[in-house]
């Protein structure tokens, strides 16, 4: 069991060195922060996600991307701590995204994460989020995004049910 400890704690510690995309969002009703690693490999997923009113949620995750000419395809998990306006929560969440290079400064991306009732605690029943976009990288390490964001906790009890996001966002960001 050390051994294993050992593993992952290095694995992490190598994984947040990696060229990563950091970019702050806005979109109706939200803001989210995120870190998308890029290249192959092990790479570390930051997500925070705030919404007027009803809450807000955040996470960290670890994925294995592998390239494949102008498309990466990347799968991992991430644990969610999730604290809306009707009660706070963790979600273990599986998913994936794809990245494909249009040109070396335009690309388009979408990402899907979920947690079904076993892998989430409390009163959640499941968590979905997800998001597409476009990634213009303008100069050097400056980036701009344009997209859309889906971000839904459904409760074992409906009436408690919220989604934190649902619209498109505008977003800044820098790469390195």
């Amino acid at each position: 069991m050390k051994n294993i400890c050992i593993a992952l704690a290095l694995a992490g510690i190598a994984a947040g060195a990696q060229a990563a995309d950091y970019s702050l969002s806005v979109g109706d009703g939200f803001q989210q922060l995120t870190r998308t690693p890029q290249g192959g490999g092990i790479g570390l997923t930051l997500d925070y996600l705030n919404t007027e009113h009803k809450g807000n949620a955040g996470g960290a995750g670890l994925e294995f991307a592998l390239p494949l000419g102008s498309l990466t395809l990347a799968g991992g998990a991430k644990a969610m701590w999730l604290s809306p306006d009707t009660g706070s929560a963790t979600a273990a969440m599986l998913g994936g995204r794809a990245n494909f290079a249009v040109t070396p400064k335009v690309s388009l991306y979408g990402q899907a994460y979920y947690s079904p009732d076993g892998l989430v605690s409390g009163s959640v029943k499941n968590v979905s989020d997800v998001s597409a976009g476009v990634r213009w990288n303008v100069l050097g390490p400056f980036t701009v995004e344009a997209g859309y964001r889906y971000f839904d906790i459904e409760r074992k009890d409906s009436s408690r049910n919220r989604t934190l996001a649902d619209g498109p966002f505008v977003s800044a960001g820098f790469t390195f």
